[in-house]
C-alpha cells in the first residue's frame, strides 16, 4: 500500500540539503505511481490541448497537457512539467474527466524530493527563509513576510 502522508514537510526538508534522503527518495517514487496511474484512463484524444494557454503559444506537443500526460504515464520527470500554469482549462475540456492538473502538481514535487526541482524555485524558498521575501534583498524582519 502506498504511502499517503502529506510530503510538503519533506520536501521543505529536502530543499535545504543537497542530497535527498531515502524517505524522500520512496515518496517521490510513490507520487510518480500516483501521478503515472491519474493517465490509465487517458485515451490520448487531444481535447485537453484547445484551452491550454501554454500550448496556444509554444504549439509543441510535449508542453501539452497530453504531452505531459505522456510522460508521467511513462514515468518520467521533465522540467516540462513546470511549463504549466496550473489553470485547470485542460480539465474542464477532459471528456473523461482526468485531474491532469493534479498529477502534474505530483509529477512537479517528486522532482523536488529527487532533487531536481528548478533551480529559481530553491533560490526563492531559501530567500524567504533567511529575508522573509522571496526577492533576496532587505534586512532581515522576522516580524513580518513579504511576499508577491
Amino acid at each position: 500500500m502506498k504511502n499517503k502522508k502529506s510530503s510538503s514537510s519533506t520536501v521543505a526538508h529536502n530543499i535545504s540539503s543537497d542530497k535527498p534522503t531515502e524517505s524522500d527518495k520512496i515518496e517521490a517514487s510513490n507520487l510518480l505511481e500516483e501521478a503515472s496511474e491519474t493517465f490509465d484512463s487517458c485515451t490520448r484524444c487531444g481535447m485537453c490541448k484547445s484551452l491550454c494557454p501554454i500550448f496556444k503559444v509554444l504549439k509543441e506537443e510535449r508542453v501539452s497537457p497530453r504531452g505531459k500526460g505522456v510522460i508521467l504515464s511513462e514515468k518520467i520527470t521533465d522540467k516540462v512539467l513546470f511549463e504549466c500554469t496550473l489553470c485547470k482549462a485542460c480539465e474542464q475540456r477532459c471528456p473523461l474527466g482526468i485531474k491532469i492538473c493534479d498529477a502534474i502538481r505530483k509529477g512537479r514535487e517528486a522532482m523536488a524530493l529527487r532533487g531536481k526541482g528548478l533551480k529559481s524555485n530553491e533560490e526563492m524558498i531559501k530567500n524567504i527563509r533567511k529575508y522573509r521575501n522571496p526577492f533576496g534583498k532587505g534586512e532581515i524582519n522576522k516580524e513580518k513576510l513579504y511576499c508577491c
